[in-house]
């Protein structure tokens, strides 16, 4: 009998002590991480005869990741002058107006141009002499927006029930006199008008993939995210396809439309 009581008892301080030790845990992990800002580091592209990194990219695209507040620098040693040429959405053929774009160094053969990303995405660069041959990109970590909450529905208003009164008691039966029959005449069918069948509209699907590819390169990934942000954030005129960047439909692309389009391609969301 005594056994039977201590068991409860026991089960209760080992699930505790495991609540203990999953709490400990996630603080270690979590919180000492979030606490203490990574420091921001540099990172070297070099820039050579058709090739940014290194020859073994010349006709390829070099990829490099980087965090949030890290500086990139280009550094130019050619005997023919290349450019480093933000072209995000638009990479593979020559920009016409590099002065526009996120940033352009011009045509060099020596030197360099630094640049801080301060802003989580994907950013897209070329040489805007050999924008087939010089290709590259880089992918600033950072953590996603937050959705904002939806805001609670206003209590509705509800009818309150009428209170029924009880139904008097049927008065008792008295004999009456049987009415006699009489012929009762049968109605005929009476003719109404068939309402004529009207065509109702079939409702449209929108075509799979088609929200969020913002590039409209078929694919929904990080780039058509780090459009969105940069649109936003009054660093692009425009965007490929504006319909596609609004996810949400409420006539405006900004963050939101960025984070549900990561979400998506990170595998949180199933359709847009």
């Amino acid at each position: 009998m005594r056994r039977e009581r201590l068991v409860p008892v026991v089960r209760t301080i080992v699930a505790a002590g495991i609540l203990v030790g999953v709490a400990a845990f996630l603080w270690l992990g979590v919180g000492s991480q979030s606490s203490t800002p990574a420091s921001a580091a540099t990172f070297l592209i070099t820039v050579g005869n058709n090739w940014f990194c290194d020859s073994s990219f010349q006709n390829g695209d070099c990829e490099l990741a980087v965090g949030v507040n890290d500086e990139v620098t280009w550094l130019f040693d050619s005997a023919v002058a290349h450019t480093t040429t933000e072209c995000t959405g638009s990479c593979g053929s020559v920009i016409g107006n590099p002065g526009t774009r996120l940033w352009d160094s011009g045509p060099m053969t020596s030197g360099s141009l630094s640049r801080t990303f301060d802003t989580p995405g994907v950013f897209q660069y070329q040489c805007n002499i050999h924008p087939l041959s010089m290709r590259g990109t880089i992918i600033v970590s950072g953590a996603p927006p937050t959705l904002p909450m939806p805001p609670s529905p206003l209590p509705t208003e509800t009818e309150t029930p009428v209170p029924t009164l009880p139904m008097p008691p049927s008065p008792a039966p008295s004999e009456t006199d049987t009415p006699v029959p009489t012929d009762t005449a049968v109605p005929g069918p009476v003719e109404t008008d068939t309402p004529v069948p009207t065509n109702t509209p079939v409702p449209t699907s929108t075509p799979a993939g088609l929200r969020g590819d913002v590039n409209g390169d078929g694919q929904i990934d990080a780039i058509d995210a780090a459009l969105v942000l940069q649109f936003g954030a009054g660093l692009l005129p425009a965007l490929p396809n504006f319909d596609r960047a609004d996810v949400n439909g409420n006539g405006m692309v900004d963050a939101i439309d960025a984070a549900l389009i990561l979400q998506f391609s990170a595998g949180l969301l199933n359709t847009l």
